[in-house]
Parts: structure tokens; C-alpha cells; sequence
């Protein structure tokens, strides 16, 4: 029996509520605190390997959380990244709701939404179940627990990946990013 556990970075620095993506801020105080609640949870799980993104608050939420965790190895996979937000990235999302209240939801959340220079979910759905397909592979291979720091849409995409979510469910998907989700595998050994 192993275990996946699921958390996603908070919390960046910035003045505004923005179209983050691939913007490469670091958290906040805001973000720290929500690591650190992760990290107070997780303390007695053993956890062997943890997976982020190559996202400097991926990186510092998954460092917060592995500090009580001895030995744990730590690899960074860009397929962990957030959405990109393409034309739309640091731009405020109130001024955009404001503007175009007809086109907030779609490119905001829709699995389908055209958004130029950037992906929509369906697009970050390539990428992050081509690494849960390997991670799968390596859990098979290795008796082992993983922690996995994911970003808002990237976390969407695990779900639905673990869950097996339709693309509506993975739409609606809100994370407390204090807060942490566990999955149990059972591989059959031959």
C-alpha cells in the first residue's frame, strides 16, 4: 500500500488578484503559513519523494513541507507547472471580469477555452497525466510514499487523473492550499 499526498502551492506576492500562470513569484507570508500547515499535518507520514514543479512557489511550498521529512528526495518536473495564461498572464482578473463579464468563466476555468499564446485544461491535461502515468510507473517499481506540491490547475488535472472526474467536476475543483488530499494505491505484485 502506498500513498500519494496532494497539496498546492498558495499564496504569491503581489498587490493584485492576477492571471498567475507562468509567472514566477514568490509566495507571500500568506503562502509560508499555508505550507507550514501542510508541513504541521504531514509530520508523522512517511514520505520518501516529493514532486514540484520547476515554479519558485512550487519549490518553496514543497521545501517548507519536506523540511520535516528526513532523507526525502525531491524532484522537480516542469509537467507540475500552473497553466500558462498565454495574453492574459499578470493581467488583473477584475479588470478583465469588468470588461469581458461574458468571457470571465471560460477563460478563467473552461477545460476547452481558447486562450492565445497560452492553455486552457485540456492543454495542461497532456502534460500532467503524461506524469502521473510515470509516476504511477515508479510507484509500481518502488515501495514508496510521494508528496506532490501542485499548482491550482495542475492539482484540478491530478484529481481528475485520480478521481477520474468528468471535465465539468474538474472545473468546479476548489484546494484550501492549508490543507492536503491522501490517495492510497494498492499494486497487485505478480
Amino acid at each position: 500500500m502506498q500513498k500519494i499526498f496532494l497539496f498546492r502551492a498558495g499564496e504569491v506576492k503581489t498587490n493584485e488578484k492576477i492571471f498567475l500562470g507562468w509567472l514566477n513569484l514568490p509566495l507571500s507570508e500568506k503562502g509560508f503559513f499555508n505550507a507550514r500547515e501542510v508541513a504541521k499535518t504531514l509530520s508523522k507520514e512517511k514520505i520518501d519523494f516529493a514532486f514540484c514543479s520547476d515554479q519558485l512557489r512550487g519549490k518553496q511550498a514543497l521545501l517548507e513541507v519536506a523540511k520535516k521529512h528526513v532523507g526525502i528526495k525531491i524532484i522537480i518536473d516542469h509537467r507540475l507547472r500552473e497553466r500558462n495564461y498565454g495574453i492574459f498572464s499578470g493581467h488583473e482578473k477584475k479588470l478583465f471580469k469588468n470588461f469581458f463579464p461574458e468571457k470571465y468563466d471560460e477563460v478563467h476555468r473552461s477545460y476547452y477555452a481558447n486562450i492565445p499564446n497560452g492553455e486552457n485544461l485540456h492543454d495542461v491535461s497532456k502534460r500532467v497525466f503524461s506524469f502521473m502515468n510515470d509516476l504511477i510507473k515508479f510507484l509500481q517499481l518502488n515501495n514508496c510514499n510521494v508528496l506532490i506540491c501542485a499548482h491550482n490547475n495542475s492539482l484540478r488535472i491530478i484529481r481528475e487523473y485520480l478521481e477520474g472526474l468528468n471535465k465539468k467536476e474538474t472545473e468546479l475543483i476548489e484546494s484550501d492550499p492549508s490543507t492536503y488530499k491522501e490517495y492510497v494505491l494498492n499494486f497487485e505484485k505478480n
